[in-house]
C-alpha cells in the first residue's frame, strides 16, 4: 500500500511538472549544438535560387556605414573575405498577423567602414515568391551571430518574435547568447539577452611531488535552457534550468527546478536601414 501511495504521489507530482512546462515556451537550449529548427521553417541551403538572390541584392542595395567603438577587426572577422554570406531564415508572423514574413540573418562586409557587419531582413514574397519586397532592414557590428528562430508570440500582442543566437569572439572563453526582438511601428524592440553557455579553462596545476603526472583540469561548462510564459492578465516572465557538463554527458543542477530569469539587456545598436511599416486597422494588407 505504502509503494503504491508513493507511486501515486511521484506520477502527480511528474503529470503537474509536465503541465507546467507545457505552459512554457522553451527559447534557447544551451547544451545543443544549435537551436532546434521548428518543422516548416525555412533551410537557407533548400532556398530557390531567385529568393536567394533577392536577399543578396536586398541587403546589399545600400552601402553600410555607421560608427563602431572597435577601432580593429577581430581575428575572427578578418578571416571572413566573402563580401555576404547568408546564414539563416526563419518564417513568421513578424509585421502582419495575417501575412507570413521571413527574416534573414547575414553577414557582409562594408568597403566604407573595411570591416564586417551583420544584418536582419525581412522580404515579403508576391507573385509565387518569384518577386520579393523589402519589409523591414536592420544592420549592427559584427558579433558572432549565427542561428535565427521564429518565436510563437511569446508576449501576446499577436506578432510572432525572433531569437538572434551568437557566439561572440573571444580568445581565451567560449559563450553563447541568444537575444530576443520584434518588429513595432516604432522600429525594432528589444526584449533581453541572456548567456546560454559558457565554456571557461581552469588553471592547471603542476604536480606536487617531483616526477609525477601531470593531471589535466577539464574546462568548466555550463549551460541553460531559457523559457518564456505569458499568462492572462499577467506580464511576461521567463525562466531557466541550469546544466552542466562533466565527461561528454549534460546533467542537470537544479533537479528539474525552474528558476525564475531575468534577461539583460540587448546592449546591440541596431542601425534601421528600412522601417517596418504596420497595417492602420484590421485586414489591411
Amino acid at each position: 500500500m505504502k509503494t503504491f501511495l508513493v507511486l501515486a504521489l511521484i506520477t502527480a507530482f511528474m503529470t503537474n511538472l509536465y503541465a507546467q512546462e507545457e505552459d512554457k515556451t522553451l527559447i534557447a537550449d544551451g547544451t545543443a549544438d544549435a537551436p532546434v529548427k521548428r518543422d516548416l521553417q525555412p533551410m537557407v541551403e533548400k532556398l530557390s535560387a531567385a529568393e536567394t538572390q533577392a536577399v543578396r541584392a536586398a541587403a546589399l542595395a545600400a552601402e553600410v556605414e555607421f560608427d563602431s567603438d572597435r577601432k580593429a577587426m577581430s581575428s575572427e572577422e578578418s578571416v571572413f573575405v566573402k563580401d555576404f554570406e547568408l546564414l539563416d531564415a526563419a518564417e513568421g508572423f513578424f509585421i502582419y498577423r495575417e501575412i507570413r514574413f521571413r527574416a534573414y540573418l547575414y553577414t557582409a562586409y562594408s568597403r566604407k567602414m573595411q570591416r564586417n557587419y551583420q544584418g536582419i531582413l525581412v522580404l515579403r514574397a508576391l507573385e509565387n515568391r518569384t518577386r520579393f519586397e523589402t519589409a523591414a532592414h536592420y544592420v549592427y557590428e559584427y558579433r558572432g551571430d549565427r542561428y535565427l528562430r521564429g518565436l510563437p508570440d511569446i508576449n501576446g500582442n499577436v506578432l510572432g518574435e525572433l531569437a538572434v543566437f551568437s557566439a561572440p569572439p573571444m580568445k581565451k572563453e567560449f559563450r553563447k547568447f541568444v537575444r530576443i526582438i520584434e518588429f513595432s511601428p516604432g522600429g525594432l524592440e528589444k526584449l533581453g539577452a541572456r548567456e546560454i553557455y559558457r565554456k571557461i579553462p581552469q588553471p592547471q596545476r603542476m604536480p606536487v611531488k617531483e616526477g609525477a603526472k601531470r593531471v589535466y583540469t577539464p574546462p568548466r561548462i555550463e549551460a541553460i535552457k531559457l523559457y518564456a510564459a505569458k499568462n492572462f492578465g499577467k506580464p511576461l516572465e521567463f525562466y531557466e534550468e541550469r546544466w552542466t557538463q562533466q565527461n561528454d554527458f549534460w546533467g542537470i543542477m537544479d533537479k528539474l527546478q525552474l528558476r525564475p530569469a531575468t534577461l539583460d539587456e540587448d546592449k546591440t545598436v541596431y542601425v534601421e536601414l528600412y522601417k517596418p511599416v504596420f497595417p492602420k486597422g484590421p485586414g489591411e494588407k
